[in-house]
């Protein structure tokens, strides 16, 4: 094992000698290098003493040249000189400082501990209790608060948005702002607040289905768009209104204005789109027009707004006085500018911000601003220059990064180098700088997921192109043994594996390795935390099923790569000459007429009317076959004479993107589906699968689950009349289980039974799915819901031990391609090694039948969870091939809606 600070030693040392350097975009939300300057100093000191005030002005004087560590280390040096001395307030404001210089290191649960500290919390540990207590604490005592108290509130307030905790940022944001109403401070809490329900916005937007969405496009509803943001731009406004506050929070608060209009206008551009993709593919001409008038109409109005605000940034800009947050906000403008097209305006910014970089002797803000000027450079295709200016960035970032740590600003200017020197057709220069950021990537693995959740879906707009394009160049690449090897020398996952010593091999082993780990990058992000560790060895397929094999489909812009992994054999590829748009609207199109509830012909409209059209499910029909025959033609056929010499009986696909919502056992040959020939199953990545077989003796199941119509936060859940059935089905299969039934079934009640360790938890009730974990939940008995944290956190007490998860009623939501991680996370998560769910509502009396045969099968002694699944769905086929639902099906395959939704995701043994 490689340990990080020997880790980054050797990336500093690999970088340099290739001489690497990616987009980057401070954060929006930025409010650097402070929200205030450091506090004011407290003259103290003595013989007897060490001198607390030089401490804190050398702390000061390091955080303006941005040695953020050693002045974090001074200001800790004060507050300690200031505790001996019994002075609360000096200590108070140190530690304070000492936060700040925390938070912009990225130490988000350090800076909290510190807050807490300044605080008096005894044993801080950063806690939602202690949170709790101290806003409970502190707004008893509110009247008797002082500026500096106001000042440490704002400074966490801080820290728990970053921390992702926004409902308690809020509360002590507004509890901070309450205290200093006519203070300086004020425009930079209202900046923090705004930046709080900003993220909050966020929240609510995403937390839209994908109906909710089109509804509103459709009524061209303005006032729907900006109803989640109203609170944030109501406080941008307010805090570039105080009239005694400094110039940066103003400026601060004008330009996360700007920059949230942008984005808003952005983001609606691309949901609309999607939708007008649809409907052409529909002939719904007045919808397609609606989707372009109300995209007219929001844009010139964010346009107008946006304008007004660039009015009031560019004079403003020019009057600062050089600083870090001076710098930055020139960087913040300058970003802005280019991402709505107003290029021909950046450069005077960030060559005047270069200069003040300079001035101030600020090498942090140097190396930003170096690395925007080479992606300016590099937008115009000035590619020698933007090179240059990219490897200068570097440098500096690297000089930074021996000291301390930058490797979040190491990564970006490798990543943007890579791309500078592909397009320069250097393949080699390139693979090695995106293999340096994609390992410095790795060595930040846990820390990036320590931040918040903006900050987390910015890594999957930033992060998840380093290991697209390292895989990308790989798989096009010739390069010679030699050259792999020094490529793979800081990835010991790779290196431990001596066993493949073919060329091809190596070659496909490194790709399929990057994309092992963009899954489990993927995965953390989705939860913002890491899930789990992965091996230290990369796994293979050898070492935990002989009769499988692994497939991984990888959409690159002008291509599709698919990798074959078997027992015992090299990796294999197939190159599939298409776009990463032509693969992507062949997947729209068959999720549009499989699962669109904005759709009114796809299978679910259709068949959850009362009395279904059969003509309308048959043509249906024939429409997804031929697309599920071309994806089979993509991902199976190429290797159809392997799998078959093979013995392959288990297909595994690693899935990425809009793949995840695709139902595999649903990919047809043109004569039969795939379930009919093969065991199917999804994983996250090889790397946190335990192969560890269920043990079928004595096999009990925890059976849970609601029947009747039951309202939840004002929501109403339809009756699932046949839930007793399918839990007595589990019952006679496996006597030793445990029924719990409508209000039998609550939080507790699971909590208790699960410490009499059942290897199966079987949920037969509503739930749901989504790439938002906080909109991921069951519905117990008690007419309450359970997030899948609380869910993942009952499973992992102490003592208990799942195998397997069944959710037999839930369902992902709908257009919503990561959702398919909330099950994988599900499993991850709570220590269940494998979880079985739908992709789409299934019929109540289906779900039971299919229940009854996956456990008749599931006892089997020989059987794999796998075989279950497969066994359980052949019998649905069979079923509905003896008696179709509609005479006018009978010659045609069953469809697909009403038996493919079901997925197992994890250990399939």
């Amino acid at each position: 094992m490689i340990y990080k600070k020997h880790r980054r030693l050797l990336i500093f040392i690999l970088s340099a000698l290739l001489g690497l350097l990616s987009s980057f975009t401070i954060p929006a939300l930025s409010n650097s290098p402070s929200p205030q300057s450091p506090l004011p100093l407290i003259p103290r000191g003595g013989p007897e003493f060490p001198n607390p005030q030089s401490l804190a002005r050398e702390g000061q004087q390091r955080y303006n040249a941005g040695e953020l560590e050693a002045a974090a280390k001074l200001w800790q040096s004060a507050a300690e000189a200031y505790r001996k001395m019994g002075d609360r307030e000096g200590m108070t404001k140190s530690l304070i400082n000492k936060s700040q210089a925390l938070q912009d290191l990225g130490l988000y649960p350090k800076a909290c501990n510190t807050l807490l500290q300044a605080f008096a919390i005894k044993n801080p540990n950063c806690s939602q209790t202690q949170i709790e207590q101290l806003y409970k604490t502190l707004a008893q005592q509110r009247d008797s608060l002082t500026l500096t108290q106001a000042i440490g509130l704002h400074s966490l307030g801080d820290v728990l948005r970053r921390q992702g905790l926004l409902e308690k940022s809020q509360e002590i944001l507004q509890l901070s702002l309450s205290l200093i109403p006519e203070s300086p401070e004020k425009s930079a809490v209202l900046l923090s607040l705004s930046n709080t329900e900003r993220i909050l916005g966020n929240q609510i937007r995403d937390r839209w289905d994908y109906d909710v969405v089109t509804d509103i496009i459709d009524r061209k509803s303005i006032s729907d768009v900006l109803a989640p943001y109203q609170q944030a731009f109501n406080y941008y406004i307010a805090a570039a209104k105080v009239a005694s506050a400094p110039p940066i929070p103003k400026i601060q608060a004008q330009l996360n204005h700007f920059q949230l209009l942008l984005e808003t206008k952005k983001w609606w551009r691309d949901q609309t789109n999607r939708r007008i993709a649809s409907w052409s593919r529909f002939g719904e001409s007045k919808l397609i027009q609606r989707g372009k008038d109300f995209v007219s109409q929001l844009e010139l109005q964010l346009n107008q707004e946006a304008q007004a605000l660039q009015n009031q940034i560019s004079p403003d800009l020019a009057t600062l006085t050089p600083s870090r947050a001076a710098i930055y906000a020139q960087i913040n403008f300058a970003e802005s500018l280019m991402q709505s097209a107003q290029i021909n305006q950046v450069e005077p910014l960030l060559q005047n911000a270069l200069q003040q970089a300079r001035t101030i002797q600020d090498k942090r803000a140097e190396t930003y601003v170096l690395g925007y000027l080479g992606k300016l450079y590099h937008k115009q295709g000035q590619l020698n220059q933007a090179t240059k200016l990219t490897r200068q960035a570097l440098m500096l970032a690297q000089e930074q990064n021996i000291n301390g740590d930058a490797r979040e600003i190491t990564y970006l200017w490798q990543s943007q180098l890579g791309s500078l020197l592909r397009k320069q057709g250097d393949q080699k220069g390139a693979i090695a700088a995106y293999t340096a950021a994609f390992n410095t990537l790795q060595s930040l693995r846990s820390d990036l997921n320590a931040n918040n959740q903006d900050v987390q879906f910015d890594f999957l707009q930033e992060v998840k192109p380093v290991y697209i394009e390292l895989v990308d160049l790989l798989l096009k690449s010739n390069l010679s043994d030699d050259e792999l090897n020094s490529l793979i020398v800081l990835n010991p996952s790779i290196t431990q594996n001596k066993a493949e010593t073919q060329k091809p091999q190596k070659r496909l082993e490194l790709a399929r390795q990057v994309i092992e780990s963009l899954q489990l990058a993927e995965l953390d992000n989705f939860f913002q935390d890491p899930c789990s560790e992965p091996a230290d060895v990369a796994v293979q397929i050898d070492n935990i099923d002989a009769n499988a094999a692994v497939i991984y489909p990888i959409v690159l812009p002008d291509r599709l790569e698919v990798i074959l992994s078997l027992s015992g054999k090299p990796l294999q590829e197939v190159v599939i000459p298409i776009s990463e748009q032509e693969v992507n609207q062949t997947l729209d199109r068959l999720y549009d007429y499989l699962d669109n509830v904005t759709i009114n012909n796809s299978a679910r409209n259709i068949l959850s009317t009362s009395n279904p059209d059969p003509r309308e499910l048959k043509e249906n029909l024939q429409t997804v076959l031929p697309t599920f025959g071309q994806i089979y033609n993509w991902l199976i056929k190429p290797f159809e004479a392997q799998l078959d010499s093979n013995q392959i009986k288990n297909l595994v696909f690693v899935l990425n993107g809009r793949l995840q919502r695709v139902p595999i056992a649903a990919l047809y040959d043109g004569e039969n589906y795939l379930i009919e020939k093969y065991s199917v199953a999804l994983v996250p990545s090889l790397q946190l699968i335990n192969p560890q077989r269920l043990e079928r003796k004595q096999l009990k199941v925890l059976a849970a689950g609601v029947s009747e119509q039951i309202q939840v936060r004002g929501e109403f859940f339809a009756a699932l009349v046949n839930v007793p059935k399918e839990l007595d089905q589990i019952k006679q299969t496996f006597p030793a289980s445990q029924k719990l039934l409508n209000q039998e079934f609550t939080a507790k009640t699971i909590e208790k039974q699960l410490k009499l360790n059942f290897p199966v938890v079987h949920l037969a009730t509503h739930g749901l799915f989504s790439s938002n974990p906080q909109k991921n939940f069951i519905i117990t008995g008690d007419g309450k819901s359970i997030s899948i944290n609380e869910l993942s956190a009952l499973l992992k007490e102490p003592g208990t031990t799942v195998e397997l998860l069944v959710l037999s009623a839930c369902e992902t939501a709908t257009g919503d391609e990561r959702a398919v991680l909330g099950l994988a996370g599900m499993a991850v998560r709570s220590g269940a090694r494998s979880t079985l769910a739908t992709l789409w509502p299934v019929g109540d009396a289906s779900t039971t039948k299919f229940m009854g045969e996956f456990y008749e099968h599931l006892k089997k002694p020989a059987g794999k969870q796998a075989d279950a699944l497969r066994n359980a769905q052949l019998s649905l086929l069979e079923s509905l091939k003896i008696n179709p639902p509609f005479p006018e099906l009978k010659n045609l395959p069953p469809h697909p809606y009403y038996w493919a939704p079901y997925v197992l995701i994890g250990n399939w043994q």
